[in-house]
């Protein structure tokens, strides 16, 4: 049996208690709208006042940096620094409470679009900033929040986050449905693809990288050579062993470690699947660009 489910398009996070059945316009979760084409989506926005939804405050420029152990508070406030000077992150409000390495190493991350502030200055672009305890409700013509304040808007996009693993868990019976996560409510999975517990199923796309697509057809790659059994699983015992121990890089990083995010030893992570599977972990041309070049995703095609 073959399931493809995509973590980010299953179960969209919607807040319960914001009914929009007083609201005269048109409100849409990201899942919604990523399935528009180009002409639908530029229907339903031309001429439209948008409000644009955000579960917390994330506007960081996405930087090629492996943020080393010993080094990671070091080169984690120079990009905080380097940020607030280069974007007028705190004339708008966006300057992030957290730091910038528990963004990366929980992969909230974005790129700025092209003329983001640009378009803020010409007031295209407004912000509100609210707390995540501040209440909030529609009315006819918009979000209304409870200092009064009311935002008239057309459409309503709610950028509001996904559970897919609610999903997961629905399709299994227990005592699976159990193990899908552990008591800290984390989904195991050795090398981003196998649950030590649940046998003859794979999971591929769920935990987070900076370049999911790549991490994910990296991990399709092994999963098929390990259908074609050139190589075996160790016993579960060393797989929890091993998830555990990236569970904990997880934890010592970030306070968001439930997001599952391998992006603080992501380059151990592909090194270990290319040996498995047969290919040499040194990406590079030469030894030169091996040890000064950061690596993308071009380099595992």
């Amino acid at each position: 049996m073959h399931w493809q489910i995509w973590r980010h398009t299953i179960d969209a996070s919607v807040p319960k208690k914001q009914r929009p059945e007083s609201f005269s316009g048109k409100v849409l979760h990201t899942m919604e709208y990523s399935k528009l084409d180009k002409e639908n989506a530029q229907e339903l926005l031309k001429g439209k006042k948008l409000l644009l939804l955000v579960i917390r405050n994330q506007l960081l420029i996405w930087l090629w940096s492996v943020l080393r152990q010993t080094q990671r508070k070091a080169i984690s406030k120079f990009i905080e620094s380097y940020l607030v000077w280069k974007l007028p992150l705190e004339k708008y409000g966006l300057k992030p409470e957290n730091q910038f390495v528990e963004d990366y190493g929980s992969c909230q991350m974005a790129i700025l679009p092209e003329n983001f502030f640009s378009e803020a200055e010409k007031g295209m672009i407004k912000f509100t900033k609210v707390s995540s305890s501040s209440k909030w409700w529609f009315w006819e013509n918009g979000i209304e929040f409870e200092d009064k304040t009311k935002l008239e808007v057309d459409v309503v996009v709610l950028a509001t986050g996904f559970d897919g693993k609610k999903k997961l868990q629905s399709l299994f019976p227990e005592p699976f449905r159990s193990l899908v996560s552990d008591q800290s409510g984390i989904m195991p999975l050795y090398r981003g693809t196998i649950h030590p517990l649940i046998p003859n199923m794979a999971f591929v796309g769920y935990l987070e990288s900076i370049s999911n697509l790549q991490t994910a057809e990296l991990r399709c790659k092994w999963l098929a050579t390990l259908a074609d059994e050139q190589f075996k699983l160790p016993s579960v015992t060393k797989m929890i062993e091993q998830t555990t121990q990236e569970i904990q890089v997880m934890k010592k990083t970030t306070r968001f470690y439930k997001r599952l995010c391998i992006s603080t030893f992501s380059i151990n992570h592909n090194d270990v699947i290319c040996q498995e599977i047969g290919l040499n972990p040194w990406r590079k041309n030469n030894w030169f660009s091996e040890a000064f070049s950061p690596y993308s995703s071009q380099d595992y095609f």
